[in-house]
């Protein structure tokens, strides 16, 4: 039976990092273009950034012929990729040169992975650069003569490859449970107005000019908002909005709602909607909310990747009109909005959501668990 030793990375591996000439605007413009991959940081293109041809490389030492592991430096960084096929990295992409004999790099990856993650987290710039990785430990399995099991990594790669097959699995339904299109139909005995959501509100663009860059130099106390769904991008010194706003996100996971209130702002990656003067005080924001947010994501356009990670959606406010989209307002027996029973709907859609929510973390739970193999007792 093998043994588990803990190695320094560096007594496994010599680290580098790829050349920096190797932009894709670089290979583009100075005619570079040929079949071999430029590896980056994109890992929904297994990193491949663009190719390039062997005759227009600027050193012969960027192409990378045998095997080795390959990890992002920023982007998703600290992602680990076993390769075989020959790749010039740029400056985006880290590999490890293997130094000794009997290792199997899917292995190794596995082995890895939580500790280049773990680098990126603990990391000021959130990259992971060769002086972050040079003291981190490898757990190893090792024969009794005190040489790698090569068998032993083979038959651990297969496990953790099934587990990991089968959490990509679980993964793919957090996404399927975040866009079930639950809806509450209509109760028998209450009669409804269906109103056009355009009669019923304003739509507001954010402000293109808010970039990064301008919130830098205009720090203050009050949120900006963009197309995350939680957290404010920055905090800046002067506010937009005065009060409490339905507000959905054009691009990344677009037509999510968040109602945001007091004073904030947004800028171009979100937009505002209003409720125009004859509709304020009679009808509910979490109500609009839960009515509106199925349809505003059935109708986004763009792509979601691989088990529902990295969405790259749009949606704006001229789509969102072009839907005609109607709302049934429940009505009190005088023939007024029913501002109670939008809340009792509205608080049923919450229990869902919140019942959704919790299978999500369960999932989310039972992914983030990492297997690693112990180490022997001597």
């Amino acid at each position: 039976m093998s043994k588990i030793v803990e190695k320094k990375l560096t007594e496994l591996f010599t680290p580098h990092q790829g050349n920096a000439i190797y932009t894709r605007k670089n290979v583009v413009s100075l005619g570079w273009e040929g079949d071999i991959p430029v590896i980056s940081s994109d890992v929904d293109n297994d990193g491949v950034l663009c190719y390039v041809a062997k005759d227009k490389l600027q050193r012969e030492k960027d192409l990378i012929t045998y095997p080795c592991i390959t990890w992002t430096v920023d982007g998703m960084a600290g992602t680990l990729t076993a390769r075989n096929y020959p790749f010039v990295p740029n400056n985006h992409c880290g590999w490890l040169t293997p130094k000794v004999e009997g290792l199997d790099l899917d292995y190794l990856v596995f082995a890895m992975q939580p500790q280049f993650y773990s680098c990126a987290k603990n990391s000021s710039n959130k990259k992971v650069g060769n002086n972050q990785i040079e003291n981190l430990l490898v757990r190893l399995p090792i024969k009794n003569d005190g040489t790698y099991d090569l068998e032993e990594q083979q038959r651990l790669a297969g496990i953790y490859s099934e587990i990991e097959n089968q959490k990509q699995k679980l993964l793919s339904r957090v996404y399927e449970i975040q866009d079930l299109l639950i809806h509450i139909g209509k109760e028998e005995g209450i009669e409804y107005a269906d109103e056009f959501l355009n009669n019923m509100v304003t739509h507001h663009n954010g402000n293109a000019s808010y970039t990064k860059t301008w919130c830098q130099k205009h720090k203050g106390t009050y949120p900006i908002y963009s197309a995350n769904n939680v957290e404010p991008i920055d905090h800046i010194d002067t506010f937009d909005y005065n009060g409490e706003y339905l507000t959905y996100s054009k691009n990344g996971c677009a037509g999510y709602i968040t109602i945001i209130s007091d004073q904030f702002s947004i800028n171009g990656d979100r937009c505002i909607m209003s409720i125009n003067d004859d509709y304020i005080g009679k009808v509910d924001l979490l109500y609009l909310k839960y009515y509106l947010e199925p349809i505003f994501r059935k109708n986004k356009k763009g792509r979601i990747g691989a088990f529902g990670k990295n969405e790259f959606t749009k949606l704006n406010s001229s789509m969102i009109k072009g839907l005609n989209i109607t709302v049934p307002i429940p009505l009190d027996s005088d023939g007024s909005y029913d501002l109670e029973k939008q809340r009792e709907i509205a608080e049923r859609y919450k229990q869902i959501d919140e019942i959704k929510q919790g299978l999500i973390d369960k999932i989310v739970q039972l992914t983030s668990i990492s297997v690693v193999p112990e180490i022997a007792e001597e």
